[in-house]
């Protein structure tokens, strides 16, 4: 079975953010947080379920999450 990746759907505006959110979760999204100010929703889902996400209407984008960044701590020598 594939691993879930994590992901951030952005809106496209043209529908209520509510109705693309259970249209995502209904595709097999798994919703972690709605970005409700920003028009985004991030969660967890495959490479398959992703791509199906792109054709949800009033989806404007589907991207991987960037890696955390770790600046290290203050006064280190490697950051």
């Amino acid at each position: 079975m594939a691993k879930d990746k994590r992901w951030i759907v952005t809106a496209s505006g043209d529908r209520p953010l509510k109705e693309v959110k259970k249209e995502l979760a209904d595709e097999g999204f798994s919703i972690e947080d709605v970005l409700d100010e920003i028009g985004c929703i991030t969660g967890e889902a495959s490479e398959a379920v992703a791509e199906k996400l792109r054709a949800v209407p009033g989806v404007a984008d589907v991207s991987p999450e960037p890696p955390p960044i770790n600046i290290g701590p203050p006064d280190s020598s490697v950051s």
